[in-house]
């Protein structure tokens, strides 16, 4: 073989290992924007939805504080207007005069009935029974409550399994059940709500269900209350999942999330 044939052997191999180098410079690039993009997609997806969480959150906050107040103006405060204006009129009473044990009387009645909604009230923010005896008495008691009315079946299941101790997750676990409650007693026209904890590879999961009539989670708009579920939900940092259709009976909802590493702990001592 000639120096020349050599020679252009050479060449050619060297193009070719240049063309390849720039083949892979160029296919190293690319991979490594379009990786850089699906970061930013994918960080700008967790954005939205943290807004969209926020947003949700505020607006729950929002609508129920504007309902604490409309009960405090529409009930209360009228009860103790009607105090004011019975107190003006005793100022000008005699205590023989004949209307005097009926405005006394009036006086009590609004007086006792102003503190049965306040109390009422606060126990809506913050359950008494939960705070004083935690999640297990809170829940017996919303069934209690729940039967009372002879319309619909509650019951809860395995709640023992609950052995949380965070106050920002009791009361958020407790609300996501009073709402899904609520739910299954305004729409879901159902007989049975039933109630169940499990333990699954580490994960505590809650099974609510009702057997109403169901909606289609696709196609539903969501209004403030499954808003306030999933934000909830978010909040306690578990998974969740809708399972409902109106083609079948029946509601369901799977709330999973891990628990407590200290109370794990203290199980398996």
């Amino acid at each position: 073989m000639s120096e020349e044939t050599i020679g252009i052997y050479i060449i050619v191999s060297m193009i070719f290992v240049l063309i390849l180098s720039i083949s892979l410079m160029w296919f190293f690039y690319h991979t490594q924007n379009k990786i850089i993009e699906l970061k930013i997609k994918e960080q700008q997806i967790k954005i939205e939805f943290q807004n969209d969480l926020l947003t949700n959150t505020i607006k729950t906050q929002e609508n129920e504080r504007k309902r604490i107040a409309g009960e405090l103006h529409d009930d209360v405060a009228s009860k103790l207007n009607i105090m004011h204006l019975n107190l003006h009129l005793l100022k000008k009473k005699q205590p023989d005069d004949p209307d005097y044990p009926r405005i006394i009387d009036q006086l009590e009645t609004s007086l006792q009935n102003s503190l049965e909604r306040t109390r009422s009230i606060s126990h809506e923010l913050m359950p008494q029974v939960l705070k004083k005896f935690g999640f297990h008495a809170a829940l017996k008691e919303l069934c209690r409550e729940v039967n009372s009315t002879g319309k619909i079946h509650m019951q809860a299941e395995n709640d023992d399994l609950w052995t949380e101790n965070d106050d920002f997750k009791v009361l958020n676990i407790y609300r996501i059940i009073q709402e899904l409650v609520n739910n299954s007693l305004k729409y879901a026209e159902a007989n049975k709500i039933l109630i169940s904890f499990g333990l699954e590879r580490g994960f505590l999961v809650m099974d609510y269900s009702d057997d109403g009539k169901g909606f289609n989670p696709d196609e539903q708009t969501y209004g403030l209350g499954i808003s306030n579920i999933k934000s909830r939900s978010e909040l306690l940092k578990a998974e969740w999942q809708f399972l409902s259709s109106t083609s079948a009976p029946g509601f369901r909802f799977i709330l999973k999330f891990i628990k407590d590493a200290e109370n794990q702990s203290s199980n398996s001592r």
